[in-house]
């Protein structure tokens, strides 16, 4: 995964430091590995259209994790 950045924000006299990951390139995935139904998902909401809710917390899902999801939309 690529590096993490460091953000240093300064508010009323004090600094908050936050770790945000840096962006991930193609070569952090191995496309191989996603399932037929994770890609056809991702061609219904990138390409294709006609994307279902379905199809977005199935894309969501693979990226984020389910349970990340899962508590986003509670």
């Amino acid at each position: 995964m690529s590096d993490v950045i460091h953000k240093v924000e300064e508010q009323a006299g004090v600094s908050i430091h936050r770790e945000i990951p840096g962006k991930r390139s193609h070569e952090d995935f191995d496309v191989s590995q996603m399932s037929s139904e994770t890609r056809a998902a991702f061609c219904r909401v990138c390409r294709d259209g006609g994307a279902t809710p379905e199809d977005y917390r199935h894309v969501f899902e693979s990226i984020l994790g389910r349970t990340v999801v899962g508590e986003i939309l509670k």
